[in-house]
């Protein structure tokens, strides 16, 4: 029988959490263990190893999602040049979190948490405190400039969120028939005047 090695644990976790997206992304909201497995191809014991109930594949999924926003943001900031505008910064980042948003979307929407953002936050949740600091960031960049009127960063920063939220972006690009530029204009707009930014 041929050993199992740690290669092969991460690609069958990849599978499952992809099997995640697929599933809430047909609107199989209340899938099974066995049928998570089936839908990536494992068996159902590889299943129950990586994620004991669906509810905690589905957090894993939330996750990855997360961390790949944080990642395009890292990355907004790794290809900007040194003396890159604060406005154009943000105008970037609004850019690709609806581009992020339209991949995992549509998936994410049917996972909420219970907790709000700044509660979580002030849990030490590492995903939203990492979320929290990128955001408030690019935030304080506009206020040294003078660009927003809001200097509550932590409440800024919730304001973005809420306005990007990823059921949002769903709604403007499935029932309204938006383009991504579409909803990137005007969420960017929504998130100017609420905050005051003079872009």
């Amino acid at each position: 029988m041929p050993v199992k090695t740690r290669s092969d644990a991460q690609r069958s976790r990849i599978l499952l959490i992809d099997a995640v997206r697929n599933l809430l992304r047909a609107g199989r909201i209340g899938f099974s263990m066995p049928e998570l497995a089936a839908e990536a191809g494992v068996g159902v014991a590889t299943a129950y190893r990586h994620f004991p109930t669906p509810h905690e594949a589905m957090q894993a999924f939330h996750r990855r999602a997360i961390e790949q926003l944080l990642e395009a943001f890292a990355e907004v900031d790794a290809t900007a040049a040194p003396d890159l505008d604060p406005v154009e910064r943000f105008h970037r980042c609004c850019r690709t979190w609806v581009d992020q948003a339209m991949e995992w979307g549509p998936a994410v929407r049917y996972i909420r948490s219970s907790s709000g953002f700044i509660e979580r936050l002030a849990s030490g949740d590492e995903a939203i405190t990492a979320m929290h600091d990128i955001l408030a960031e690019v935030l304080k960049a506009l206020a040294r400039q003078g660009k927003t009127s809001e200097f509550d960063v932590t409440y800024a920063v919730l304001l973005w969120i809420t306005i990007f939220d990823e059921r949002v972006v769903y709604d403007l690009a499935e029932h309204r028939g938006w383009s991504p530029a579409e909803i990137t204009d005007h969420l960017t707009r929504a998130v100017a005047g609420a905050l005051g930014i003079t872009v």
